[in-house]
């Protein structure tokens, strides 16, 4: 099925926190799944896609099916599926395993973390964005019409199964949304992990296993380490917001991938920074230019109610604005800025953007 030859090594990661353990296994092997899990009880939340591609190896239990994509992460789906588990018989001892992406993951950690009150559950991660992120750290969540996870809980799974062959079935728009959360990793925690990314662009399109294995497990280190400080998002677990208020603006504006919209995010959040005095332009064209190589780079117009949905977001309190800024590559610190100073940017930035359009 993979069509790749495989030489990564194997490497747990153990995130242990107050509000639960977590084994992230990078390497792993799919057909060893079956030995993670109970051996009864088991309801398995995937997506169309992913039994296509991937039902004939799932570990036996109830499969519970949803759409993929964006669409199914509302409470709706969520409750769907918590009505499906108490029609197949699911109960307390019950263990459900997430099965597939992002979308995925959120919807089954969500579900997993309410249904009576909580079951054991655990996640294989099939993509990029997941494998790096979504499936990492115990953020679990669903959208509230155009307002981007606002309902959700903090609770970790028994563990992440990262088989990263499976990454040769991606789109190649999946594989690049995966990319802008790998880089962000970078950007914000490790200097080097930047360079090396960027100095290794064709391997990793290439979807070398082995190469993208270690710049996983390198970011999903950094992940792991800011988690285990503050697993709750109190404190510094902020700085992995790097590029969401923005982009979460325009992924709902545009519809576009996730990674991609985190992307210009990054850019955006950049600029501010340069505007406020904190990044030197020097780091900034770094950034940029290392953006563009990897394609990634995108230029959308920030929607007219910018202010107005980031505003709603989960990280506003009081009139004010938690927003992770860049003081260098691979230093990020989180800011409070007011509404007034976002929306003095806002203006910058929009007319920024009109100066530099060719007459």
């Amino acid at each position: 099925m993979f069509g790749l030859l495989f030489f990564a090594t194997m490497e747990n990661i153990r995130i242990n926190t107050v509000n639960g353990r977590s084994l992230v296994i990078m390497g792993g092997d799919l057909k060893t799944v079956g030995d993670l899990i109970p051996g009864k009880g088991v309801f398995i939340i995937t997506d169309t896609i992913v039994k296509k591609l991937y039902g004939s190896t799932f570990p036996a239990g109830e499969v519970l099916e949803t759409e993929p994509g964006e669409k199914s992460k509302t409470l709706t789906v969520a409750g769907d599926l918590c009505r499906r588990l108490l029609e197949t018989g699911a109960d307390r001892s019950s263990f459900i395993l997430g099965f597939g992406g992002g979308v995925v993951c959120d919807l089954a950690g969500l579900v997993a973390s309410v249904y009576m009150r909580g079951v054991r559950h655990a996640f294989v991660s099939t993509t990029l964005l997941s494998q790096v992120d979504a499936s990492i750290g115990g953020k679990t969540g669903v959208n509230l019409g155009d307002y981007k996870n606002i309902i959700g809980t903090f609770r970790q799974p028994e563990f992440v199964l990262c088989d990263h062959r499976m990454l040769s079935t991606l789109p190649a728009e999946e594989y690049r949304s995966g990319m802008g959360e790998l880089i962000k990793h970078a950007v914000i925690r490790d200097r080097n992990l930047f360079f090396d990314i960027a100095a290794s662009l064709d391997r990793i399109f290439e979807r070398d296993p082995s190469t993208i294995g270690d710049f996983i497990a390198r970011a999903v280190k950094i992940k792991a380490a800011v988690v285990r400080r503050d697993p709750l998002e109190k404190g510094i677990r902020r700085i992995l917001n790097f590029g969401h208020t923005f982009g979460h603006v325009l992924e709902t504006y545009y519809r576009i991938p996730h990674g991609v919209a985190v992307t210009q995010g990054m850019l955006i959040a950049a600029e501010l920074s340069v505007w406020i005095g904190e990044l030197p332009h020097a780091e900034f064209r770094m950034l940029e230019v290392a953006l563009a190589e990897t394609g990634m780079k995108s230029d959308y117009e920030l929607p007219p109610n910018v202010v107005s949905l980031v505003s709603k977001d989960k990280k506003n309190i009081s009139g004010s604005l938690n927003v992770v800024l860049l003081r260098s590559v691979g230093r990020a610190f989180v800011r409070n800025i007011s509404l007034t100073e976002l929306i003095s940017f806002v203006e910058y930035y929009r007319e920024s953007k009109m100066r530099s359009q060719p007459v």
